[in-house]
């Protein structure tokens, strides 16, 4: 029941007479609260005191944090305690002749590796080699590995990354001798090489292959360096050590010290009175957590007005800059012991006075997009960029997308064009590297600079031409490569869709995108490796790489209906001359005898691994990039690795994505706060991730203007107010809308 029966009946009388009659009575009677007070923008008398507790656990702040070097494990942030030791992974890629050496009977590599530091526990040998004969992996071929003189380990290879467990033992701190040979005398093997020529090309300088990898034909009587005197090479040869000596970081989200503004967008003024952290962390003995805070008035530090990171003392936060928000850091600079320092959790406590009069002003609706940041930097394509915007009009992309209603109309039409552009085929290997990725010279071969002695390529091509048809209308666009058992994997493309405010996954090899079954929104590429995972490994069943025979593969698929699955897959019908339509089985493998480029399950079936370029901005920025990208399997140490319970680190790499956030997040949407200033004045402070932000677009009450800086000004009118911000790109494309709707009473 409504206490202030009166004051119920005025409200109503008042709103009417304001032009208000939209609002519910369900509305005021939840908002009374909210506005039965005087003015907020009067000078305000802070007498009534309020306190707050805050809790996070150490999960609640994992989801929600940005990190570097940690993980989740066991209801506790931890260090991720991998190290790679490389020196291939740069020039790794090419297939040329000379970038290939065998190994078989009477033959001897060895690499040498140097070790910052001796693994804690465990230590593992990546290595990418292609049996011969036996001809596949888990054909019983075998290699035997010797580490600075132990007993050799003998090994069967069970995927073309060979992971070989290395006891700690066995290593030494400094220059580790690794040699390796086939075990039995009618075994051969094939090794790819990083060849020096291509470092220097990738680079700009002389290479620092010095030697480090060498090959005795002669059972280790003499040896030379690999490649050739003049083109020395690194053979692909690595140590994963769970060990790790590098900075760690977390930082939390913002956390507002008092209470939570109006819809969480409008915040009334407050002093702040006391405010304590307590952390719930664990230090470690060869390494101590550092805690940092910084704090501001603005809702996030992208708005500017914070300040600098400062050490937290015994704590306490300090208020006497009456600063509302803060972020903390928590740090190691490295860890020299067996056990990792741990953040169990986090809670503050804070006091502060807010007016006991309150205002003429409520908010009745709002639609706010908060920010997502990443872990991790990604790099766009400037969309206004010459060689962009020359490619958009030699190929006539816009009579390509003329007449399309949607975005999503437009991005099919680009994806029509580009699958019915070339038929897929594997480019001259001997040819050079693949090392400049340009829609134009694709497009236009033959090109030798691309392995290219005629027009197209395989699915890298259809990719790098279809991305960079999107961004040359504004539409963000990257490239995954995805793979499943040792049959091959794949090159997908994922486009920002402004219209479904999310990344979703484009097929330009096949014409094709998968959507949900239920809702009939596209899916992104982690939307359907977690169908995959339900699907062929149920039951939370780790996927092993290391059992992915052909047997195997098929086994998982051979009962599975796709009619109960929950997506389907669209097909265009211009891929492969028209002939992949509506029949292609996409849920398992089947081979293709005519073109082996359209055999079945791709798309899907193949998403057990995935890995992001962690850029797209190839035409402005050529290098580093992967060499002949997708040719072999993709040893570059740069991608962007997904991991999960299910899907384990792979050797190899890297950098491991761990949260789904540091991938997906949300762009040209806008992150926005209110303050009141002065009499029907407000402050709105803004942030959004544009890629090639021009300025916001805010309307109120219709009336547009243009801020191309984090805050605005915005005078009220007494009645309704409705306040709509976008942000808008250097080509003019404009985001989501976000929303305020105020209602005020100017008591002037």
């Amino acid at each position: 029941m409504n206490r202030y029966p009166l004051l119920y009946s005025l409200l109503i009388i008042l709103f009417s007479l304001l032009g208000m009659s939209e609002l519910s009575s369900n509305m005021i009677g939840r908002d009374m609260n909210l506005s039965l007070k005087r003015n907020v923008f009067s000078s305000p008398v802070y007498d009534s005191l309020k306190t707050r507790q805050q809790s996070w656990t150490a999960e609640q702040l994992w989801m929600q944090s940005t990190s570097q070097n940690l993980k989740f494990s066991d209801n506790s942030i931890i260090q991720e305690d991998i190290l790679l030791i490389e020196n291939d992974a740069g020039g790794l890629g090419s297939i040329r002749s000379e970038a290939w050496d065998t190994l078989s009977k009477g033959i001897i590599i060895r690499k040498y590796l140097e070790l910052p530091l001796l693994p804690v526990t465990t230590a593992t040998i990546s290595m990418l080699v292609y049996p011969v004969f036996p001809a596949e992996p888990m054909s019983g071929g075998m290699l035997e590995f010797k580490v600075n003189g132990h007993k050799p380990i003998i090994y069967e290879l069970r995927h073309f990354w060979a992971s070989v467990p290395v006891p700690a033992e066995y290593l030494i701190k400094g220059k580790n001798l690794i040699e390796i040979k086939a075990h039995n005398q009618n075994e051969k093997f094939r090794i790819p090489m990083a060849l020096s020529s291509v470092v220097k090309t990738i680079v700009g300088q002389p290479t620092s292959y010095t030697g480090n990898s060498q090959r005795s034909s002669d059972q280790g009587k003499t040896w030379k360096y690999a490649g050739s005197s003049s083109n020395i090479a690194e053979y692909p040869v690595r140590l994963k050590i769970k060990a790790s000596n590098k900075r760690a970081w977390l930082q939390t989200p913002v956390f507002n010290l008092a209470d939570k503004g109006l819809r969480d967008v409008f915040y009334l003024p407050v002093k702040m009175e006391a405010a304590s952290l307590q952390i719930d962390t664990l230090n470690s003995s060869g390494s101590n957590w550092q805690t940092r805070i910084r704090s501001g008035n603005t809702h996030v530090p992208e708005v500017g007005d914070w300040t600098d990171w400062r050490p937290v003392e015994n704590g306490n936060l300090a208020v006497d800059l009456n600063h509302r928000f803060v972020q903390i850091e928590f740090s190691f600079e490295s860890n020299s012991g067996i056990i990792s320092p741990k953040i169990q959790g986090l809670r503050l406590n804070t006091k502060w006075r807010s007016p006991d009069n309150s205002d003429n002003i409520f908010v009745s609706e709002v639609k706010n997009y908060p920010l997502i940041r990443s872990s991790f930097e990604f790099r766009h394509e400037n969309p206004s960029l010459p060689a962009l915007q020359e490619f958009r009009k030699q190929f006539q992309l816009d009579k390509i997308v003329e007449g399309a209603k949607t975005e999503l109309d437009k991005i099919k039409r680009l994806r029509a064009w580009v699958a019915g552009s070339w038929d897929w085929f594997l480019p001259n290997p001997e040819l050079n590297d693949l090392l400049t990725w340009d829609a134009r010279k694709i497009l236009t071969a033959p090109d030798k600079s691309l392995n290219l002695a005629q027009k197209g390529g395989n699915c890298l091509h259809y990719a790098i031409v279809f991305a960079q048809a999107c961004q040359s209308f504004g539409i963000p666009a990257r490239i995954v490569n995805t793979n499943y058992a040792i049959w091959g994997g794949h090159e997908l493309v994922e486009v920002w869709s402004g219209e479904f405010e999310k990344w979703i996954m484009v097929d330009p090899n096949f014409d094709s995108m998968f959507y949900g079954k239920q809702n009939g929104v596209p899916l992104n590429i982690l939307e359907l490796h977690q169908v995959f995972l339900e699907t062929y490994y149920p039951g939370k069943e780790l996927v092993d790489r290391d059992s992915w025979s052909f047997e195997d593969r098929d086994r998982r698929a051979e009962k599975i209906d796709p009619e109960t699955l929950p997506i389907r897959m669209e097909v265009g019908g211009n891929a492969y001359s028209g002939q992949i339509n509506k029949d292609y089985v996409w849920w398992k493998a089947t081979f293709n005898k005519s073109n082996p480029g359209y055999s079945g399950g791709y798309g899907f079936y193949n998403t057990a691994e995935v890995r992001w370029l962690p850029r797209s901005n190839w035409l402005s920025q050529e290098l580093p990039l992967p060499v002949t990208h997708g040719r072999t399997h993709w040893g570059w140490d740069g991608y962007y690795a997904w991991t999960d319970d299910q899907t384990p680190e792979t050797a190899e790499h890297r950098y491991f994505v761990r949260r789904e956030r540091d991938m997906y997040n949300r762009l040209f949407a806008v992150d926005f706060s209110a303050l009141p200033v002065s009499e029907g004045l407000l402050e709105i402070n803004m942030a959004t991730d544009t890629p090639r932000f021009k300025h916001f677009e805010i309307s109120v009450n219709g009336n547009i203007t243009y801020e191309n800086t984090s805050s605005a000004s915005v005078k009220l009118s007494s009645g309704v107010n409705t306040i709509e911000i976008r942000s808008v790109d250097i080509l003019g494309n404009q985001g989501s809308k976000s929303m305020l709707k105020v209602h005020y009473n100017s008591l002037n």
